[in-house]
């Protein structure tokens, strides 16, 4: 039986738990059926995936993705107000610094309290841990790409962090080289940020046309199935 854990909504309180959040949709839920991870929550990504777990539990699920058209505003925005010092890890050294200058321009007074790029080996992995640690991080975000980014985040608290962590995709490296914000306004608006990301990134065609239906019917067959069970956690 294949256990997954449904967060509705965001909520601002989720920053004081103790626990990691990564964000489902169906291409990333490919890795999941390989390796489901243990105490790890979700958020439905992407509008298909909260229609669809609506739909099927009979629930309001809302599309949670950790961009700037949805909670990246809020969790930086509350770290500040707070006072919470967060730790970034992916992406290339060159974007991620970009990336902090965005931040540091668009949040002057946000505490960042360490980062490294998304390359390294196991053994610089247990560095990153203990930097994060030495830098009494309070939110840890981490894009690695599925899978490895969720591992990332549980080794993280197994190692001593003991803030929250998200798991954020190739949100770093998308708003480091955008020259605003990634999606525009107007595509944010109209919903069609997959096609304006096929446009920007052709890498991702193959994900949207193959990935998505292949893993929607093999969902759905789990459901039907009964091996699957979803279990929706109030924010």
């Amino acid at each position: 039986m294949i256990r997954l854990e449904l967060i509705g909504q965001y909520s601002p309180a989720l920053l004081d738990a103790n626990m990691a959040f990564s964000f489902i949709n169906f291409a990333s839920i490919g890795s999941f059926f390989q390796q489901p991870p243990h105490a790890i929550a979700y958020f439905c990504d992407g509008m298909l995936m909260s229609s669809f777990m609506s739909r099927v539990t009979g629930r309001a699920i809302d599309r949670v993705s950790f961009d700037f058209t949805s909670i990246a505003d809020p969790v930086f925005s509350d770290a500040e107000k707070l006072g919470k010092r967060v730790y970034l890890v992916g992406a290339t050294q060159a974007e991620l610094e970009l990336f902090v200058q965005k931040l540091h321009a668009r949040y002057p007074r946000l505490a960042i309290a360490g980062y490294h790029n998304g390359y390294f080996d196991a053994a610089q992995a247990a560095a990153i841990y203990a930097d994060i640690s030495l830098g009494h991080a309070d939110i840890l975000i981490v894009g690695l790409g599925a899978g490895l980014q969720e591992r990332f985040v549980l080794n993280a608290l197994d190692a001593g962090f003991s803030g929250v962590a998200f798991t954020c995709g190739a949100f770093i490296r998308q708003e480091a080289l955008a020259t605003n914000t990634y999606y525009p306004e107007v595509i944010n608006r109209l919903h069609l940020r997959a096609f304006y990301r096929m446009y920007r990134e052709p890498h991702t065609i193959e994900r949207y046309l193959l990935d998505y239906p292949s893993n929607f019917l093999r969902l759905a067959a789990l459901i039907l199935q009964r091996k699957v069970a979803i279990n929706i956690t109030a924010p």
